[in-house]
């Protein structure tokens, strides 16, 4: 089987609705799992901004049984390799409800991000360092805290199929 990687870009509006968020909810198909490379996050709306914001996320893995999170959009993963390789997961981005498992959330790291310090970068170039992910598992990149305004996000996540 070969090893593919996918681009997950998606713009979209960061409300200050309250609440976590889930940037992107990515959920492997059958045997193929899944190692992330990078992320990065962007915004294009809050330049020159007196009120910059520091924001917390997480890199969380749910395992177990999953449920979904709502209220985002379902982005399309692009295969970089080659075009019309369909991406084998499924994934939702900027969810307002944020996903659930009924086994024990892990928690695998936490990170902050100035929101004027644009983009923000983090890549995992090595693979014993690639967060993985398997059938009836999920990865997210969460959101924890909440904007004090609306912002305009722009982001993609590297994902490798194995």
């Amino acid at each position: 089987m070969s090893s593919d990687v996918f681009t997950i870009p998606w713009t979209g509006t960061v409300t200050n609705a309250g609440g976590d968020c889930d940037f992107w909810e990515v959920l492997p198909n059958d045997d193929r799992p899944l190692r992330l490379l990078g992320i990065i996050l962007g915004q294009t709306s809050e330049v020159s901004d007196a009120a910059e914001e520091n924001l917390s996320f997480s890199i969380i893995r749910l395992p177990a049984t999953v449920t979904s999170g709502s209220g985002g959009t379902s982005p399309t993963a692009r295969c970089v390799s080659t075009s019309g390789v369909s991406a084998p997961f499924t994934v939702e981005a900027n969810n307002t409800t944020v996903a659930t498992t009924s086994g024990t959330s892990e928690t695998l790291e936490n990170f902050g991000w100035n929101e004027r310090n644009t983009p923000f970068e983090k890549w995992y170039p090595e693979p014993d360092i690639q967060y993985g992910w398997v059938q009836t598992e999920a990865l997210v990149i969460r959101m924890l805290s909440t904007p004090a305004d609306d912002f305009t996000f722009t982001g993609t996540l590297w994902v490798r199929a194995l």
